[in-house]
């Protein structure tokens, strides 16, 4: 395996990792919002409108 190559794959998997926290993040802060908006107001949406 050439010399260089296994700071690259490192952070390759460093992205990864990142990104993947991030959407997981961004999930449950999505989830959240959800669990506190008024339902209330909400309305049936037709796409004929």
């Amino acid at each position: 395996m050439p010399e260089g190559l296994l700071p690259i794959i490192v952070l390759i998997v460093v992205v990864i990792i990142y990104t993947v926290a991030k959407v997981i993040d961004y999930s449950r802060q999505s989830d959240q919002q959800w669990r506190e908006v008024d339902k209330s107001k909400l309305r049936e949406w037709d796409d004929d409108d």
